[in-house]
């Protein structure tokens, strides 16, 4: 299992007329986490697409349970519980800075190559930076 948190402070642009962090932003929320998750891992997205292979969105959810606010410093968790193989599953929390849950979530990206825009198993170039996190079972 592999866990990052990212600390994001909430800008008043992605708010909306209610004071409320505009609902779509999570998601914007969630990449940024995923994305130096990756980047504390040892790789990138741009490493990634550099060997021929990207990574759509085939699945999010987002479940909405207390607003964020202007200034407010939230702590984005990301858990990857499984070692990848075709498809890669993200789980999310978002927490306020003292502590209370507010969003919880998840995002599903495939592996797909850039050539043939066909699906594939995760790559070698990304598993080696994942394998310690994961054990082979016996």
């Amino acid at each position: 299992m592999i866990t990052h948190t990212e600390k994001i402070r909430v800008r008043y642009g992605e708010t909306d007329q209610m004071g409320f962090l505009y609902h779509a932003r999570y998601v914007d929320y969630y990449d940024a986490a995923r994305t130096e998750m990756l980047r504390t891992l040892g790789t990138t997205n741009r490493e990634l697409e550099e060997n021929g292979y990207m990574l759509p969105v085939i699945d999010v959810e987002v479940r909405y349970k207390n607003p964020a606010h202007y200034d407010d410093l939230l702590s984005v968790k990301v858990t990857m519980r499984e070692k990848p193989a075709v498809k890669m599953r993200f789980d999310y929390e978002v927490f306020r800075e003292n502590g209370e849950l507010i969003n919880t979530g998840h995002v599903v990206v495939a592996f797909m190559k850039s050539d043939t825009r066909r699906a594939c198993r995760a790559p070698e170039c990304f598993l080696k930076h994942i394998r310690p996190h994961f054990p082979e079972e016996k």
